[in-house]
């Protein structure tokens, strides 16, 4: 070797040094893989079966609780065979950016008067009493009304555990356990939002929408405070300004019906899963088959979205998948525990006002004019300002059209949304406040897309323009769930309620209101299925 070779050899750096531990070379740090949903569904399944099996033991015969049993046992198992296989190890890690906003949650929900935490708002005089209920009664659960002994026909699903816990344990350990209960379903329900939003899954992304979630709403504070002689109150409750028919914010859900929100959530959140990961598709029948106990309402609102997800599944050629011996022994089987669980509810005597509000609202131009106000005030300028925002922005990131809003999707929610208002069932309209709770958890996914979704540049000067309007927007409707912390904060109750203020069943309400939740012992359910 010449002597100019040696010397530039000798230049060259040391490569031993280079790779030794004193000089690593840094890797290339690779992105962060997105979690697994097999885990989360598999905890959502669980979370809406159990109290689909108390409600077996406690109300059906035992063939059928054996047979309810047996199919919830094989689903339940195959769930968490795959969920464990899947289960990430990194998760603890992945909980730095989570914390902020599960305190924000629980802080939330310590003010819902779930557990006697918080202002219990009217709808726990009846609430209370079912639990209370529950635990005292024999089930399946009688009452004594209009010097009738009927059984009770309602969504009793939310209770169940609660009130098994309290038959062994008693009042106050009922009342603990549901505060706990109700916090699972909200961290669950809030992992689907959060998954579905396709965020980064940094601190303050993850804190935003954790405030989306809570706060959410329409702009119900120009619709209550339009007519001048309305004064203004802090905390009042505002929502139900348009007297024929209401759309809840998230926070007056969480904090009046829990036992319907929680579900309906949560199907939401799975069923929109399946268009990302169809092998949850074998999960979702068996969810939505329990959670008739809960939300009956909430059901009729997915039924558009599952037919939805199953359609465009078979159009992405996802039929080997969906058609597989598994999932199709699950489904089926889930079939045949929806038949039971709706026979239950169909067995309700259906003492209530139910059809067009055409033709059961007294003042057909008032009507008229109210929807109009109504679908402006509740979705239509947020949806205006969201789509037209997406339009000239593109705001959908490669993320979001992998696990976001499918096409169609948007549109759809609108209809739906457009089309409750015209029905009423329920003296207080049950049907239009709650089964529009699936719409109004996709309707506020599309909105954080919109808000926090990155923008390209082209056009992106109208596009953060439009996005300004739109937090605006979403600041004026908050009002509606900060009215209804305020009158919580106002009236903090800290613990489980007394139960010796806790009235029977058939007294905690007006009488037209306790008969929505009478049954006929003569329906097909007790005849053949009940105990």
């Amino acid at each position: 070797m010449s002597g100019k070779a040696i010397e530039d050899r000798d230049r060259l750096p040391n490569r031993a040094a280079m790779d030794s531990p004193q000089n690593p070379i840094p890797a290339p740090e690779k992105p962060t893989a997105p979690l697994s949903p097999l885990p989360l569904a598999a905890l959502t399944t669980l979370y809406l079966l159990l109290p689909a099996l108390l409600f077996a033991w406690g109300w059906l015969r035992t063939p059928y609780a054996l047979t309810v049993t047996l199919i919830a046992g094989i689903a339940v198992f195959f769930d968490w065979r795959e969920a464990w296989r899947e289960r990430d190890r990194t998760f603890h890690r992945r909980l730095r950016s989570l914390w902020p906003a599960l305190l924000l949650l629980l802080a939330w929900l310590l003010l819902s008067g779930v557990g006697g935490f918080g202002l219990q708002n009217g709808d726990y005089k009846s609430s209370n009493a079912l639990l209370r209920g529950l635990i005292e009664s024999d089930w399946p659960l009688q009452i004594e009304f209009e010097r009738q002994t009927v059984p009770v026909v309602y969504y009793l699903a939310y209770f169940l555990p609660a009130a098994a816990v309290g038959k062994a344990f008693g009042w106050g350990a009922a009342n603990i356990f549901i505060f706990f209960w109700t916090l699972t379903g909200v961290l669950l329900a809030f992992g689907w939002f959060r998954r579905l939003t396709s965020l980064p899954a940094r601190v303050w992304p993850t804190l935003a929408l954790a405030l989306l979630f809570c706060l959410a709403s329409g702009l119900d504070a120009v619709g209550h405070y339009t007519d001048p002689e309305t004064p203004f109150q802090w905390g009042a409750h505002i929502e139900n300004w348009a007297k024929l028919f209401q759309f809840s914010s998230q926070t007056t859900l969480l904090y009046w019906v829990p036992q319907q929100a929680l579900a309906a959530w949560l199907m939401a959140g799975l069923t929109l899963a399946c268009l990302d990961d169809p092998r949850l598709f074998r999960s979702l029948g068996l969810a939505v088959a329990a959670g008739i106990l809960w939300t009956p309402f909430g059901v009729v609102g997915a039924a558009p979205y599952l037919l939805a997800a199953g359609i465009t599944l078979l159009v992405r050629k996802q039929a080997r998948v969906l058609l597989a011996p598994l999932p199709v022994a699950l489904n089926l089987g889930a079939g045949l525990v929806a038949v039971i669980h709706a026979l239950y509810i169909l067995s309700n005597r259906y003492a209530f006002p139910v059809g067009l509000l055409w033709t059961l609202a007294e003042d057909r131009n008032a009507y008229l004019w109210t929807a109009l106000e109504f679908w402006s005030l509740e979705f239509g300028l947020l949806a205006a300002c969201a789509a037209v925002a997406r339009l000239l922005g593109r705001a959908a990131s490669q993320g979001e059209k992998k696990a976001g809003l499918p096409p169609g999707w948007f549109g759809l929610l609108c209809l739906i949304l457009s089309a409750l208002p015209l029905f009423k069932m329920g003296y207080n309209n049950d049907l239009v406040m709650r089964a529009s709770i699936p719409s109004l958890f996709y309707f506020w996914i599309f909105i954080g897309q919109t808000l926090m979704g990155a923008a390209p540049p082209r056009r992106r000067g109208w596009s953060l323009a439009l996005r300004i309007v739109l937090l605006l927007l979403l600041l004026a409707g908050s009002y509606t769930s900060f009215s209804e912390i305020i009158r919580s904060v106002n009236n903090f109750h800290f613990g489980p309620p007394n139960p010796e203020e806790v009235k029977p069943i058939a007294e905690a309400s007006y009488p037209h209101i306790v008969a929505q939740r009478i049954g006929n012992d003569e329906s097909l359910f007790f005849r053949l299925l009940g105990r």
